[in-house]
Protein backbone atom coordinates (compact mmCIF):
# COMPACT_ATOMS: atom_id res chain seq x y z
CA UNK A 1 0.00 0.00 0.00
CA UNK A 2 2.75 2.57 0.66
CA UNK A 3 4.42 1.74 -2.22
CA UNK A 4 0.93 2.65 -4.74
CA UNK A 5 0.81 5.91 -2.71
CA UNK A 6 4.79 7.02 -3.11
CA UNK A 7 4.28 5.84 -6.75
CA UNK A 8 1.21 8.55 -7.13
CA UNK A 9 3.24 11.39 -5.34
CA UNK A 10 6.03 10.64 -7.45
CA UNK A 11 3.97 10.79 -10.82
CA UNK A 12 1.82 13.56 -9.30
CA UNK A 13 4.29 16.54 -9.76
CA UNK A 14 5.33 16.03 -13.32
CA UNK A 15 1.56 14.94 -14.59
CA UNK A 16 0.57 18.91 -12.70
CA UNK A 17 3.56 20.47 -14.92
CA UNK A 18 2.98 19.02 -18.04
CA UNK A 19 -0.56 19.54 -17.75
CA UNK A 20 0.43 23.11 -16.63
CA UNK A 21 3.06 23.43 -19.74
CA UNK A 22 0.19 21.89 -22.21
CA UNK A 23 -2.56 24.37 -20.93
CA UNK A 24 -0.17 27.15 -21.52
CA UNK A 25 0.61 26.44 -25.04
CA UNK A 26 -3.19 26.04 -25.85
CA UNK A 27 -3.82 29.37 -24.38
CA UNK A 28 -0.66 30.92 -26.35
CA UNK A 29 -1.25 29.60 -29.44
CA UNK A 30 -5.03 30.64 -29.17
CA UNK A 31 -4.07 34.46 -28.67
CA UNK A 32 -1.12 33.80 -31.70
CA UNK A 33 -4.38 32.82 -33.85
CA UNK A 34 -6.68 35.71 -32.56
CA UNK A 35 -3.75 38.22 -32.92
CA UNK A 36 -2.90 37.17 -36.37
CA UNK A 37 -6.69 37.32 -37.49
CA UNK A 38 -6.85 40.55 -36.50
CA UNK A 39 -3.55 41.69 -37.80
CA UNK A 40 -5.37 40.28 -41.15
CA UNK A 41 -7.93 42.61 -40.88
CA UNK A 42 -7.30 46.39 -41.40
CA UNK A 43 -8.30 47.79 -37.88
CA UNK A 44 -7.55 50.61 -35.59
CA UNK A 45 -5.73 49.73 -31.58
CA UNK A 46 -7.42 52.09 -28.92
CA UNK A 47 -6.13 52.67 -25.54
CA UNK A 48 -7.74 55.11 -22.53
CA UNK A 49 -5.22 56.87 -21.18
CA UNK A 50 -7.58 57.85 -17.68
CA UNK A 51 -5.45 58.20 -14.62
CA UNK A 52 -2.58 59.47 -13.15
CA UNK A 53 0.80 59.81 -15.45
CA UNK A 54 3.24 57.78 -13.75
CA UNK A 55 5.60 54.16 -14.54
CA UNK A 56 2.62 52.21 -14.66
CA UNK A 57 0.36 54.45 -17.53
CA UNK A 58 3.95 54.58 -19.06
CA UNK A 59 4.21 50.65 -19.11
CA UNK A 60 0.45 50.40 -20.85
CA UNK A 61 1.22 52.87 -23.01
CA UNK A 62 4.73 51.28 -24.14
CA UNK A 63 2.97 48.05 -24.17
CA UNK A 64 -0.01 49.53 -26.60
CA UNK A 65 2.28 50.68 -28.70
CA UNK A 66 4.62 48.19 -29.18
CA UNK A 67 0.72 45.41 -29.79
CA UNK A 68 0.10 48.22 -32.47
CA UNK A 69 3.05 47.93 -34.33
CA UNK A 70 2.91 44.13 -34.28
CA UNK A 71 -0.83 43.45 -34.61
CA UNK A 72 -0.19 46.01 -38.12
CA UNK A 73 -2.97 48.20 -36.74
CA UNK A 74 -4.14 51.41 -39.29
CA UNK A 75 -3.39 53.59 -36.11
CA UNK A 76 -3.12 53.75 -32.28
CA UNK A 77 -5.52 55.93 -30.61
CA UNK A 78 -4.76 57.35 -27.18
CA UNK A 79 -8.26 58.31 -25.86
CA UNK A 80 -6.64 61.27 -22.37
CA UNK A 81 -8.32 62.72 -19.66
CA UNK A 82 -5.75 63.00 -16.75
CA UNK A 83 -4.69 65.46 -14.38
CA UNK A 84 -0.97 64.99 -15.21
CA UNK A 85 1.87 63.51 -13.10
CA UNK A 86 5.70 62.73 -12.56
CA UNK A 87 7.94 64.39 -15.08
CA UNK A 88 10.02 61.73 -15.99
CA UNK A 89 7.30 58.97 -16.79
CA UNK A 90 6.23 61.84 -19.00
CA UNK A 91 8.69 62.16 -20.58
CA UNK A 92 9.44 58.68 -21.47
CA UNK A 93 5.62 58.39 -22.85
CA UNK A 94 6.44 61.33 -25.07
CA UNK A 95 9.61 59.88 -26.14
CA UNK A 96 7.74 56.27 -26.68
CA UNK A 97 5.18 58.10 -28.97
CA UNK A 98 7.70 60.65 -31.12
CA UNK A 99 9.11 57.32 -31.80
CA UNK A 100 6.76 55.14 -32.49
CA UNK A 101 6.20 53.37 -36.22
CA UNK A 102 2.63 53.33 -36.46
CA UNK A 103 0.79 56.38 -35.91
CA UNK A 104 -0.39 57.49 -33.05
CA UNK A 105 -3.66 59.97 -32.64
CA UNK A 106 -4.40 61.30 -28.79
CA UNK A 107 -8.43 62.17 -28.26
CA UNK A 108 -8.90 64.07 -25.26
CA UNK A 109 -12.54 62.92 -24.41
CA UNK A 110 -14.95 62.74 -23.00
CA UNK A 111 -16.98 65.97 -22.89
CA UNK A 112 -15.47 67.40 -19.62
CA UNK A 113 -12.36 65.36 -20.18
CA UNK A 114 -8.82 67.10 -19.70
CA UNK A 115 -5.40 66.98 -20.59
CA UNK A 116 -3.60 68.85 -17.88
CA UNK A 117 -0.18 69.31 -16.77
CA UNK A 118 1.73 66.42 -17.81
CA UNK A 119 -0.63 65.33 -19.96
CA UNK A 120 -1.01 67.75 -22.85
CA UNK A 121 2.48 66.80 -23.53
CA UNK A 122 1.44 62.93 -23.91
CA UNK A 123 -1.47 64.52 -26.36
CA UNK A 124 0.98 67.16 -28.29
CA UNK A 125 3.76 64.45 -28.88
CA UNK A 126 1.24 62.40 -30.64
CA UNK A 127 1.09 62.64 -34.74
CA UNK A 128 -2.75 63.45 -34.46
CA UNK A 129 -3.90 65.38 -31.89
CA UNK A 130 -7.65 66.59 -31.66
CA UNK A 131 -10.17 67.22 -28.84
CA UNK A 132 -13.61 66.39 -28.00
CA UNK A 133 -15.84 69.67 -27.40
CA UNK A 134 -15.78 70.97 -23.65
CA UNK A 135 -12.71 69.36 -23.26
CA UNK A 136 -9.77 71.46 -21.73
CA UNK A 137 -5.53 71.40 -22.55
CA UNK A 138 -2.50 73.03 -20.39
CA UNK A 139 -2.00 73.80 -16.86
CA UNK A 140 1.71 72.66 -17.19
CA UNK A 141 3.55 74.90 -14.97
CA UNK A 142 6.03 72.46 -12.76
CA UNK A 143 4.79 72.21 -9.20
CA UNK A 144 6.09 69.65 -6.46
CA UNK A 145 4.54 66.39 -5.97
CA UNK A 146 2.01 68.12 -2.96
CA UNK A 147 1.24 71.04 -5.50
CA UNK A 148 3.68 73.73 -3.83
CA UNK A 149 6.01 75.62 -5.67
CA UNK A 150 9.15 74.96 -6.72
CA UNK A 151 12.42 77.04 -5.61
CA UNK A 152 12.82 79.69 -7.80
CA UNK A 153 16.06 78.85 -10.22
CA UNK A 154 15.42 75.13 -10.04
CA UNK A 155 11.37 75.86 -11.42
CA UNK A 156 13.31 77.91 -13.84
CA UNK A 157 15.38 75.07 -15.35
CA UNK A 158 12.72 72.48 -14.84
CA UNK A 159 10.59 75.16 -17.22
CA UNK A 160 13.23 76.18 -19.78
CA UNK A 161 13.46 72.21 -20.35
CA UNK A 162 9.42 71.58 -20.45
CA UNK A 163 9.50 74.85 -22.96
CA UNK A 164 11.84 73.24 -25.15
CA UNK A 165 10.34 69.95 -24.94
CA UNK A 166 7.00 71.40 -25.97
CA UNK A 167 8.59 73.75 -28.69
CA UNK A 168 10.46 70.81 -30.53
CA UNK A 169 7.19 68.84 -30.79
CA UNK A 170 5.10 71.93 -31.79
CA UNK A 171 7.25 72.35 -34.69
CA UNK A 172 7.75 69.20 -35.91
CA UNK A 173 4.20 68.72 -36.10
CA UNK A 174 4.02 71.96 -37.76
CA UNK A 175 1.86 73.50 -34.75
CA UNK A 176 1.36 76.73 -32.39
CA UNK A 177 4.66 76.57 -30.08
CA UNK A 178 4.50 79.99 -28.97
CA UNK A 179 0.81 78.91 -27.40
CA UNK A 180 1.78 76.23 -26.51
CA UNK A 181 4.77 77.62 -24.25
CA UNK A 182 2.37 79.64 -22.05
CA UNK A 183 0.96 76.44 -20.83
CA UNK A 184 4.50 75.66 -19.08
CA UNK A 185 5.18 79.59 -18.50
CA UNK A 186 1.89 81.02 -17.23
CA UNK A 187 0.00 77.78 -16.62
CA UNK A 188 -2.08 78.70 -19.22
CA UNK A 189 -4.73 76.01 -19.96
CA UNK A 190 -7.34 76.03 -22.61
CA UNK A 191 -10.45 74.55 -24.13
CA UNK A 192 -10.92 73.01 -27.50
CA UNK A 193 -12.02 75.61 -29.51
CA UNK A 194 -9.54 78.06 -28.38
CA UNK A 195 -7.15 75.36 -28.76
CA UNK A 196 -8.04 74.48 -32.05
CA UNK A 197 -8.13 77.92 -33.56
CA UNK A 198 -4.52 78.88 -32.03
CA UNK A 199 -3.68 75.27 -33.50
CA UNK A 200 -2.24 74.06 -30.59
CA UNK A 201 -3.43 70.88 -31.58
CA UNK A 202 -4.95 69.43 -35.08
CA UNK A 203 -8.67 69.99 -36.75
CA UNK A 204 -8.06 73.88 -36.62
CA UNK A 205 -11.23 74.76 -38.63
CA UNK A 206 -10.17 78.82 -38.42
CA UNK A 207 -7.85 77.66 -41.01
CA UNK A 208 -9.04 78.04 -44.71
CA UNK A 209 -8.94 75.46 -47.17
CA UNK A 210 -5.64 76.55 -49.36
CA UNK A 211 -3.88 76.30 -45.64
CA UNK A 212 -5.14 73.70 -44.66
CA UNK A 213 -4.36 71.57 -47.66
CA UNK A 214 -0.92 72.82 -47.80
CA UNK A 215 -0.40 71.88 -44.35
CA UNK A 216 -2.27 68.87 -44.20
CA UNK A 217 -4.25 69.80 -41.35
CA UNK A 218 -8.37 68.73 -41.68
CA UNK A 219 -10.66 71.49 -40.87
CA UNK A 220 -12.94 70.11 -38.45
CA UNK A 221 -14.84 71.48 -34.98
CA UNK A 222 -13.23 68.66 -33.06
CA UNK A 223 -14.44 65.26 -32.78
CA UNK A 224 -17.54 64.09 -30.76
CA UNK A 225 -17.23 60.42 -30.82
CA UNK A 226 -14.48 57.79 -31.49
CA UNK A 227 -16.05 56.67 -34.82
CA UNK A 228 -16.75 60.39 -35.52
CA UNK A 229 -12.73 61.27 -35.26
CA UNK A 230 -12.01 58.10 -37.29
CA UNK A 231 -13.75 59.29 -39.46
CA UNK A 232 -12.24 62.91 -39.77
CA UNK A 233 -8.57 61.70 -39.90
CA UNK A 234 -9.25 59.27 -42.72
CA UNK A 235 -7.17 60.27 -45.47
CA UNK A 236 -4.47 62.29 -43.98
CA UNK A 237 -0.79 62.54 -44.39
CA UNK A 238 1.51 61.67 -41.08
CA UNK A 239 5.03 61.13 -40.90
CA UNK A 240 6.76 59.29 -39.39
CA UNK A 241 10.04 59.06 -36.90
CA UNK A 242 11.56 57.39 -39.68
CA UNK A 243 10.92 59.48 -42.41
CA UNK A 244 8.20 57.73 -44.05
CA UNK A 245 4.89 59.11 -44.58
CA UNK A 246 1.60 57.44 -43.80
CA UNK A 247 -2.03 58.09 -45.34
CA UNK A 248 -4.22 57.35 -42.41
CA UNK A 249 -7.15 54.98 -43.39
CA UNK A 250 -9.47 54.49 -40.53
CA UNK A 251 -12.38 55.01 -41.72
CA UNK A 252 -15.22 52.17 -41.01
CA UNK A 253 -12.13 50.18 -39.71
CA UNK A 254 -12.61 47.51 -36.89
CA UNK A 255 -12.00 48.70 -33.58
CA UNK A 256 -10.22 47.01 -31.29
CA UNK A 257 -9.62 48.20 -27.06
CA UNK A 258 -6.52 47.08 -25.58
CA UNK A 259 -7.05 46.97 -21.56
CA UNK A 260 -4.14 46.49 -19.51
CA UNK A 261 -3.25 43.29 -18.40
CA UNK A 262 -2.90 41.80 -14.86
CA UNK A 263 0.82 42.10 -14.38
CA UNK A 264 -0.33 46.16 -15.82
CA UNK A 265 -3.28 46.31 -12.96
CA UNK A 266 -1.28 44.88 -10.32
CA UNK A 267 1.80 47.39 -10.98
CA UNK A 268 -0.20 50.37 -10.66
CA UNK A 269 -1.20 49.03 -7.75
CA UNK A 270 1.58 48.57 -6.15
CA UNK A 271 3.64 51.74 -6.77
CA UNK A 272 1.18 53.54 -4.54
CA UNK A 273 3.62 54.89 -1.72
CA UNK A 274 1.06 53.98 0.42
CA UNK A 275 0.70 50.76 -0.54
CA UNK A 276 4.42 49.79 -0.63
CA UNK A 277 5.11 51.19 3.14
CA UNK A 278 2.53 49.29 3.74
CA UNK A 279 3.91 46.25 1.97
CA UNK A 280 7.08 46.83 3.57
CA UNK A 281 5.48 46.98 7.34
CA UNK A 282 3.87 43.74 6.62
CA UNK A 283 7.11 42.12 5.45
CA UNK A 284 8.86 43.38 8.44
CA UNK A 285 6.51 42.23 11.20
CA UNK A 286 6.14 38.83 9.43
CA UNK A 287 10.05 38.07 9.00
CA UNK A 288 10.39 39.93 13.07
CA UNK A 289 7.93 37.53 14.68
CA UNK A 290 9.43 34.69 12.25
CA UNK A 291 12.59 35.45 14.01
CA UNK A 292 11.42 35.90 17.11
CA UNK A 293 9.15 32.35 16.80
CA UNK A 294 11.18 30.25 14.75
CA UNK A 295 8.92 27.57 13.48
CA UNK A 296 5.59 29.66 12.80
CA UNK A 297 6.52 29.40 9.34
CA UNK A 298 2.98 31.27 8.05
CA UNK A 299 4.97 34.86 9.05
CA UNK A 300 7.62 34.24 7.91
CA UNK A 301 6.31 33.56 4.07
CA UNK A 302 4.10 36.28 4.18
CA UNK A 303 6.94 38.41 5.19
CA UNK A 304 8.79 37.17 1.97
CA UNK A 305 6.08 37.52 -0.32
CA UNK A 306 5.11 41.25 0.88
CA UNK A 307 9.01 42.11 0.82
CA UNK A 308 9.24 40.37 -2.58
CA UNK A 309 6.56 43.01 -3.80
CA UNK A 310 7.95 45.74 -2.01
CA UNK A 311 11.05 45.68 -3.70
CA UNK A 312 9.30 45.22 -6.90
CA UNK A 313 7.35 48.28 -6.71
CA UNK A 314 9.92 50.33 -5.36
CA UNK A 315 12.34 49.84 -9.03
CA UNK A 316 10.03 52.21 -10.57
CA UNK A 317 10.49 55.01 -7.96
CA UNK A 318 12.77 57.78 -7.38
CA UNK A 319 13.48 57.28 -2.99
CA UNK A 320 16.28 58.69 -1.27
CA UNK A 321 17.79 55.82 -0.58
CA UNK A 322 19.18 56.94 2.77
CA UNK A 323 15.37 56.84 4.07
CA UNK A 324 15.18 52.66 3.37
CA UNK A 325 18.46 52.11 5.29
CA UNK A 326 16.36 53.95 8.46
CA UNK A 327 13.62 51.95 8.22
CA UNK A 328 15.93 48.16 7.71
CA UNK A 329 17.88 49.57 10.88
CA UNK A 330 14.71 49.84 12.24
CA UNK A 331 13.56 46.07 11.40
CA UNK A 332 17.32 45.24 12.81
CA UNK A 333 16.70 46.89 15.90
CA UNK A 334 13.39 45.64 16.62
CA UNK A 335 15.18 42.17 16.19
CA UNK A 336 17.55 42.98 18.78
CA UNK A 337 15.76 43.96 21.14
CA UNK A 338 14.23 40.50 21.36
CA UNK A 339 17.81 39.28 21.53
CA UNK A 340 19.11 41.58 24.51
CA UNK A 341 18.06 42.66 27.12
CA UNK A 342 17.62 45.63 26.40
CA UNK A 343 13.80 46.01 27.98
CA UNK A 344 12.58 48.09 25.00
CA UNK A 345 14.90 50.84 24.28
CA UNK A 346 15.28 49.76 20.89
CA UNK A 347 12.03 49.39 20.43
CA UNK A 348 11.67 52.80 20.64
CA UNK A 349 14.54 54.04 18.65
CA UNK A 350 13.37 51.99 15.73
CA UNK A 351 9.69 53.38 15.87
CA UNK A 352 11.88 56.37 15.46
CA UNK A 353 13.71 55.44 12.94
CA UNK A 354 11.01 53.98 10.66
CA UNK A 355 8.76 57.40 11.02
CA UNK A 356 11.95 59.37 9.98
CA UNK A 357 12.64 56.80 7.38
CA UNK A 358 9.60 56.28 5.80
CA UNK A 359 9.07 60.11 5.15
CA UNK A 360 12.95 60.34 4.02
CA UNK A 361 12.09 57.26 1.42
CA UNK A 362 8.92 58.54 -0.09
CA UNK A 363 8.66 62.01 0.27
CA UNK A 364 12.14 63.37 -0.74
CA UNK A 365 12.31 62.44 -4.09
CA UNK A 366 12.92 65.62 -5.85
CA UNK A 367 10.17 67.52 -7.42
CA UNK A 368 7.03 67.17 -9.43
CA UNK A 369 8.66 62.77 -8.50
CA UNK A 370 4.84 61.72 -8.30
CA UNK A 371 2.49 61.05 -5.28
CA UNK A 372 3.99 60.80 -1.79
CA UNK A 373 3.06 58.37 1.40
CA UNK A 374 0.58 59.91 3.60
CA UNK A 375 1.83 60.59 6.99
CA UNK A 376 -1.09 59.64 8.72
CA UNK A 377 -0.26 56.15 7.40
CA UNK A 378 3.04 56.14 8.60
CA UNK A 379 2.70 57.27 12.14
CA UNK A 380 -0.18 54.90 12.34
CA UNK A 381 1.81 51.82 10.83
CA UNK A 382 4.67 53.11 13.32
CA UNK A 383 2.47 53.01 16.25
CA UNK A 384 1.19 49.65 15.41
CA UNK A 385 5.05 48.08 15.35
CA UNK A 386 5.97 49.81 18.35
CA UNK A 387 2.98 47.94 20.55
CA UNK A 388 3.95 44.83 18.54
CA UNK A 389 7.33 45.26 19.70
CA UNK A 390 6.91 46.31 23.32
CA UNK A 391 4.14 43.10 23.37
CA UNK A 392 6.95 40.80 22.73
CA UNK A 393 9.18 42.49 24.77
CA UNK A 394 7.02 42.21 28.08
CA UNK A 395 6.14 38.22 26.99
CA UNK A 396 10.11 37.73 26.68
CA UNK A 397 11.03 39.18 30.05
CA UNK A 398 8.05 37.36 31.99
CA UNK A 399 9.38 34.47 30.42
CA UNK A 400 12.46 34.59 31.47
CA UNK A 401 11.59 35.55 34.69
CA UNK A 402 9.42 32.58 35.45
CA UNK A 403 11.29 29.86 37.50
CA UNK A 404 12.48 26.40 35.76
CA UNK A 405 9.35 24.00 35.35
CA UNK A 406 11.58 21.63 33.25
CA UNK A 407 15.04 20.30 32.95
CA UNK A 408 17.98 19.73 35.54
CA UNK A 409 17.35 22.34 37.05
CA UNK A 410 13.94 21.88 37.82
CA UNK A 411 14.88 18.65 39.68
CA UNK A 412 17.09 20.51 42.05
CA UNK A 413 15.06 20.97 45.47
CA UNK A 414 12.41 18.81 44.94
CA UNK A 415 10.99 16.41 47.28
CA UNK A 416 10.60 12.75 46.66
CA UNK A 417 9.95 9.39 48.49
CA UNK A 418 12.27 6.69 49.40
CA UNK A 419 11.12 3.77 47.50
CA UNK A 420 13.75 1.45 49.58
CA UNK A 421 16.06 2.27 52.32
CA UNK A 422 19.21 4.60 51.05
CA UNK A 423 22.06 3.36 52.80
CA UNK A 424 23.49 5.13 50.94
CA UNK A 425 22.03 4.25 47.68
CA UNK A 426 18.55 2.81 46.87
CA UNK A 427 15.57 3.32 44.60
CA UNK A 428 13.15 7.03 44.90
CA UNK A 429 10.13 7.91 43.43
CA UNK A 430 10.06 11.20 41.04
CA UNK A 431 7.18 12.33 39.52
CA UNK A 432 5.88 9.13 39.40
CA UNK A 433 8.57 7.20 37.60
CA UNK A 434 11.70 5.04 39.68
CA UNK A 435 15.05 6.47 39.69
CA UNK A 436 18.43 5.45 41.39
CA UNK A 437 19.26 7.87 44.02
CA UNK A 438 22.27 8.25 46.49
CA UNK A 439 22.95 10.33 49.95
CA UNK A 440 25.22 13.22 49.02
CA UNK A 441 25.88 12.01 52.63
CA UNK A 442 27.04 8.09 53.67
CA UNK A 443 27.20 8.87 56.81
CA UNK A 444 23.62 9.10 56.95
CA UNK A 445 20.39 6.81 55.74
CA UNK A 446 16.94 6.90 55.50
CA UNK A 447 14.01 4.89 55.93
CA UNK A 448 11.76 3.27 53.31
CA UNK A 449 9.00 5.78 52.74
CA UNK A 450 10.95 8.97 54.06
CA UNK A 451 11.03 12.22 52.36
CA UNK A 452 14.15 13.45 50.60
CA UNK A 453 15.41 16.39 48.47
CA UNK A 454 17.16 16.56 45.17
CA UNK A 455 20.46 18.43 45.57
CA UNK A 456 22.13 16.50 42.33
CA UNK A 457 21.53 15.00 39.21
CA UNK A 458 24.00 12.49 37.56
CA UNK A 459 23.01 11.06 34.23
CA UNK A 460 19.81 8.86 35.64
CA UNK A 461 20.90 8.80 39.33
CA UNK A 462 19.57 11.45 41.85
CA UNK A 463 21.67 12.82 44.50
CA UNK A 464 19.47 13.54 47.53
CA UNK A 465 19.59 14.19 51.21
CA UNK A 466 17.27 13.37 53.78
CA UNK A 467 15.20 16.32 55.45
CA UNK A 468 15.68 15.40 58.95
CA UNK A 469 19.27 13.80 59.78
CA UNK A 470 19.45 11.37 62.37
CA UNK A 471 22.82 10.47 63.05
CA UNK A 472 23.94 6.73 63.44
CA UNK A 473 24.77 5.49 66.79
CA UNK A 474 27.71 2.79 66.71
CA UNK A 475 28.69 2.67 70.27
CA UNK A 476 26.56 2.77 73.40
CA UNK A 477 28.18 3.99 76.82
CA UNK A 478 26.46 1.79 80.19
CA UNK A 479 26.95 3.88 83.19
CA UNK A 480 28.12 1.54 85.58
CA UNK A 481 29.07 1.64 89.77
CA UNK A 482 32.31 1.42 90.85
Amino acid sequence: MYSRRARRRTYALPLLLSSTIIVGFVLLSLMLTTRSAEAASPHVDVMVLNGEINPASLRFLTNSINTAESDGAQALVIEIDTPGGDIDSMKAMTQAELSSSVPIISYVSPAGGRAASAGAFVALAAHVSIMAPTTRIGASSPVTSTGGDIESTLKSKIENDLVAAITGIQQRYGRNFDAAAKMVTQATSYDDATAESLHIVDCAASYDDATAESQHITTCDGATSLSDLLNKVNGRSVRLYSGSTVILQTAGVDVQTLNPDLLDSLYGFLIDPNVLFLLFIVAAIGIYLEISHPGVILPGVAGGIALLLFLFGVGSLSPNWAGLALMVLAFVLLVLDVRLPTHGVLTVGAVISLIFGALLFFNSGGPYSGPQVNPLVVYSMAGLVGLIGFSLVTVIVRVQRRPVTTGVEAMIGAKVVALTPLLPEGRVSFGGENWAAVLADPATSVDEGAEVQVVGVEGLRLHVQPLYTHPTVDTYSVPSLE
